[in-house]
């Protein structure tokens, strides 16, 4: 087992900048790398090894803070990608081999090193999405390898075929095998554009589509009840139902867009935003219940619309992650609260305004608009998997003009 930690060197002489180290263990051996990088030590967190950037910080100081923190990311993703290529390998190596590659400069070439490059490079151009999307699909490409770097030349049709079984021996379903395949594939895409040989077609006897799923909806009046639940005396149940409505009122506004909204996205009771997934540009008016919600948390000294995020702190992507993960919690206690069948997530909130927006005769251009869909055909598509009331009554009536003919 191998770990690396970055570290500051404190300078003997008083209010001298220090120098960040990456410290290497290696079977009980330790060693260090220093780089030229150079910070005050209240401008470093040892606790999790992560630079400070405060709200006081001027602007051209934050651009020198956030290029260290580039350079410590390409460098533990350089040192990262080594120790995989010496695990690999199979052969005893030192903490002292480890050094002397990463100062050679060793140019390193496979999956798992290629894309821990990638997921950095997708940092820094603010892709931030699509290098979380890769970390997930290199963790688990890292449990079939048992933690080896791969080179291309290994990666056939029947490697990848291995490591989708792989993955339904561990219980994931077509849609979720899928998911890393395609990941893996636009990995693969990338690396033959860097002129990187890959074995033909690695893909061809893999899935790599998508299954329809049941959409899950809820009627009105499930929505009121959640609306009108009792959380006196639970502040975090509260909030993430508060969460859910603001979903529902805002047209089942997804809960990125709702996370990442800003104080400035709101004018003249209007909020104008982007949708992250489309990138179309969505304009909400803010109804009296939508107001009287974001009234009820209260005032926060940050720029976002809601207090789900902040402006100091972890990175905001974290922050997303963790906020994301208790709030759909908090919602599915909410939902087992109510007794419901179907499995309430922050979700159901945007598939429930669809359905009851589509059950009272709102147009499809206009479902298509207010949910910012690309199309009306997705919209559609949509829209067919999530009710069935309509075919349903159709069969009843039919059974029931059968039922209704006299029998000869």
């Amino acid at each position: 087992m191998t770990s690396i930690k970055v570290k500051l060197r404190r300078s003997s002489v008083k209010d001298r900048e220090g120098t960040l180290f990456y410290q290497i263990i290696h079977l009980r051996q330790v060693r260090q790398i220093y780089t030229e990088l150079h910070l005050h030590e209240e401008e470093w967190n040892s606790e999790d090894s992560s630079v400070i950037v405060s709200s006081v910080t001027d602007s051209q100081r934050k651009m020198h803070l956030s290029s260290i923190k580039e350079s410590l990311e390409d460098g533990m993703s350089r040192l990262k990608a080594i120790i995989s290529q010496f695990a690999s390998k199979g052969a005893p190596y030192t903490a002292d081999d480890i050094v002397t590659a990463y100062n050679a400069h060793v140019t390193i070439t496979g999956v798992v090193s290629f894309t821990f490059k990638l997921i950095n490079d997708m940092k820094k151009i603010g892709k931030r999405s699509t290098a979380n999307r890769f970390e997930v699909s290199l963790k688990s490409f890292l449990r079939y390898t048992g933690g080896h770097e791969v080179p291309w030349s290994d990666l056939t049709s029947t490697f990848v075929l291995g490591y989708e079984e792989f993955l339904m021996r561990r219980g994931l379903c077509r849609n979720s095998t899928s998911y890393y395949m395609r990941n893996l594939r636009s990995v693969v895409n990338r690396a033959i554009e860097q002129d990187h040989e890959i074995p033909r077609n690695p893909f061809k006897h893999v899935y790599m589509g998508v299954d329809k799923t049941v959409k899950r909806a809820v009627p009105l009046d499930t929505v009121c009840k959640i609306r009108d639940l009792d959380l006196t005396g639970n502040s975090s149940l509260d909030f993430a139902r508060n969460v859910f409505m603001f979903a529902f009122y805002t047209r089942g506004m997804s809960f990125i867009d709702i996370a990442f909204l800003r104080k400035s996205d709101v004018s003249n009771g209007v909020i104008t935003y982007s949708r992250r997934k489309t990138r179309q540009k969505l304009h909400v008016r803010i109804e009296p219940a939508t107001q009287k919600i974001i009234d009820s948390f209260g005032k926060n000294e940050s720029a976002y619309l809601l207090p789900i995020l902040s402006d100091g702190g972890d990175d905001v992507d974290l922050q997303y992650v963790k906020s994301y993960n208790r709030v759909n919690r908090n919602i599915q206690k909410i939902g087992k609260m109510l007794g419901l069948e179907t499995k309430l997530t922050l979700y159901v909130a945007r598939h429930a305004w669809a359905s009851i927006a589509h059950s009272n005769n709102v147009s499809l251009l206009t479902i298509s608009k207010a949910m910012g869909h690309d199309s009306e055909s997705t919209t559609l598509i949509y829209l067919q998997s999530l009710d069935t009331s309509a075919v349903d009554k159709a069969n009843s009536d039919i059974i029931r003009m059968m039922d209704g003919r006299k029998r000869k």
